[in-house]
C-alpha cells in the first residue's frame, strides 16, 4: 500500500467532507455472468472417490470503463488498459471435501466483501474457499482507500459499485469453471530459488530482508498434461509503479510465460511482501537515490518500468520452470488427502485512518465498538496435503501483508517440506509486523497502514491454532 495523510488539521477537515459517487451497484444495468454453484454438484459426484481431482480456470476481470486505481496516491484514475487482468481459480477434491484456491489480480479484498462472494459459489462448502489478492497497484481500487481526494484528504471510497458487483460474479464464475474442469490429478510440491536481484526491500538498512524462495504446487492430469501450477512468492506487484493504465503488471508477464512454456492455468499467491518488498529497479537506478519511490517517479521512464516488469515476471517464471523440469515424484491420484481448517478471530483496529474511513462508509468492513476501542473480525485458513499419510505441503493464509520475519516465524510452526503462506488471504488488513519489531524506526510508514501493535501476535497465534486443527503425520 501507499497512502499519506496530514495528521493534524487534516483530521479535523475530514469530518466536514461529504460522500460522492453512487454507493450501490445498478444491477439491472449490469451484464452479470451466470453462476451455477458447480462445486456443490461436482463434489457430490466425486464423493467417496478416494482420488485427487483438480481443475482450474481463468476469467477476465478487466474494467470496461475508467476506475480509481488502488495503491500509491489517492485520486489516480485509469485512462486505459495496457493488458487484461484475471481471476485465477483452482478446484481440488479428494472425495471427502473440496478445497478452492482463488487468486485475484487486484489490490486486495476485504473479508466482508469475500463473505458476499462465497454464497454465489456454493451453498454447502463455505469454509472451503480461500480467496487471495495479488496486491497489484495498477488495477481497480477494490478496497476503497484511493478514491477522489482533496490533496491528501479522502473524500469518498475509491471502489466502483458496478465493478465490485460484477467482480463478485466473475470470481464465482471462475470457481464454477474450475470445478467443472476437475479430473483425476497428480501433484508435486516443490521449492526453488528466485534470482535475488528481482526484488528489494525498500528500507536501506535491510535491503536483503526478503524471501527469495518460491513455493510451488503443480497439478497434472493422468496423461501428464498440466492442469494448474501455483506459485507462492513475496513481492509487491508494482513494477509499473503509479502508472495510470490497467495492467496485470509483472504477474501478467509471469502468467504468459508459464502458459506458453508449461501449459495449464498458472496461479500466483503473495507471500512475504510486507515491510516492504518490491520490484528492484537495479543497482544503477538505486544509486541515484536511496528512496525507491523517488527512483521510480523521477528517474524511470515508462519503458524502463516495463523493462523491470518483464524482468521480474520472466525471472520468476524461469525459477518455477526450472524446478518443474527437474525430476520430482508425481503423487496421486490415489492416496492424496486434503485436510483443511479455518479459525475466526478478533483484532483491535487501532488506526484512526481506518476507523474514520470505516465510519464514513468508505470501507466495506464491519467493526464493533467496545469500551472505547474498535474491533474487526477476520480469519486464517489452513490446508494440508498428505500423500499416503505423510504431509506433502502445508498452507496457511494471513489476512494482510506479513513481513519476511513474520513469515519466517510462521514457517517455523510447520515441519512440512513445502510451506505456503498466502498473504491477503480472505482479507486485507494492511501490514502485519512482529510485535517485537513494531517500534522499529524503519516501519514508520508501515505503522500508518496497519491495524496496530498487537496484530502480528494475534495473527501468529491464529496460525498456530489453525495448524493445530490439522492432523499430524
Amino acid at each position: 500500500m501507499r497512502l499519506c495523510f496530514l495528521m493534524t488539521a487534516a483530521a479535523l477537515m475530514l469530518f466536514n467532507v461529504g460522500c460522492c459517487g453512487p454507493m450501490k451497484a445498478n444491477k439491472s444495468a449490469l451484464n452479470l455472468p451466470e453462476t451455477s454453484k458447480a462445486m456443490d454438484q461436482v463434489h457430490e459426484k466425486l464423493a467417496g472417490s478416494g482420488k485427487l481431482y483438480a481443475g482450474a480456470a481463468m476469467v477476465d476481470i478487466t474494467p470496461e470503463y475508467p476506475v480509481w486505481m488502488g495503491g500509491f496516491d489517492m485520486g489516480r484514475k485509469s485512462v486505459g488498459v495496457r493488458d487484461p487482468i484475471h481471476v485465477h481459480a483452482l478446484y481440488l477434491d479428494d472425495g471427502r471435501k473440496p478445497f478452492v484456491l482463488v487468486a485475484v489480480n487486484t489490490i486486495g479484498l476485504l473479508r466482508d466483501y469475500i463473505k458476499e462472494v462465497i454464497p454465489l459459489a456454493t451453498d454447502v462448502h463455505h469454509n472451503s474457499i480461500l480467496i487471495g489478492s495479488m496486491h497489484n497497484h495498477v488495477t481497480p481500487d477494490t478496497l476503497g482507500y484511493w478514491g477522489k481526494s482533496a490533496g491528501f484528504l479522502p473524500l469518498c471510497s475509491g471502489t466502483c459499485p458496478n465493478y465490485m458487483e460484477t467482480l463478485k460474479y466473475k470470481i464465482a464464475q471462475a470457481i464454477d469453471l474450475a470445478a467443472l474442469d476437475a479430473k483425476p490429478a497428480t501433484v508435486r510440491a516443490l521449492t526453488a530459488q528466485v534470482d535475488p536481484s528481482l526484488s528489494i526491500n525498500i528500507h536501506p538498512q535491510v535491503r536483503d530482508e526478503k524471501d527469495d524462495v518460491v513455493r510451488i504446487m503443480a497439478f497434472d492430469d493422468e496423461s501428464g498434461k498440466p492442469i494448474a501450477t501455483v506459485a507462492n512468492w513475496g513481492c509487491h506487484v508494482e513494477a509499473l509503479w503509479n502508472d495510470n493504465q490497467i495492467s496485470a503488471d509483472w504477474a501478467g508477464v509471469y502468467f504468459q510465460k508459464m502458459m506458453a512454456e508449461w501449459g495449464g492455468v498458472p496461479l500466483f499467491v503473495e507471500g512475504a511482501l510486507g515491510g516492504l518488498v518490491t520490484t528492484n529497479p537495479g543497482d544503477e537506478k538505486m544509486a541515484l537515490d536511496p528512496d525507491i519511490d523517488v527512483v521510480y517517479k523521477k528517474h524511470m521512464t515508462i519503458d524502463e518500468r516495463i523493462e523491470v516488469m518483464n524482468r521480474v515476471g520472466n525471472g520468476l517464471a524461469a525459477a518455477v520452470l526450472d524446478a518443474l523440469n527437474q525430476e520430482g515424484e508425481k503423487l496421486g491420484p490415489a492416496g492424496i488427502e486434503i485436510h483443511q481448517a479455518k479459525h475466526k478471530f478478533e483484532m483491535q483496529q487501532d488506526n484512526w485512518v481506518f476507523n474514520y474511513m470505516g465510519n464514513r462508509g468508505m470501507l466495506n468492513r464491519k467493526t464493533e465498538w467496545r469500551k472505547g476501542k474498535t474491533y474487526i473480525t477476520t480469519e486464517t485458513v489452513g490446508m494440508r496435503l498428505k500423500a499416503d499419510g505423510k504431509t506433502l505441503q502445508d498452507l496457511v493464509s494471513v489476512p494482510g501483508e506479513p513481513t519476511p520475519p513474520l513469515v519466517a516465524a510462521i514457517d517455523a510452526t510447520s515441519d512440512a517440506p513445502v510451506k505456503f503462506t498466502v498473504a491477503l488471504g480472505n482479507d486485507e488488513n494492511g501490514y502485519i509486523i512482529l510485535d517485537s519489531e513494531w517500534d522499529a524506526r524503519k516501519y514508520t510508514y508501515e505503522r500508518t497502514m496497519s491495524l496496530g501493535k498487537e496484530t502480528g501476535a494475534k495473527v501468529f497465534e491464529a496460525v498456530e491454532k489453525v495448524r493445530a486443527m490439522l492432523p499430524a503425520d
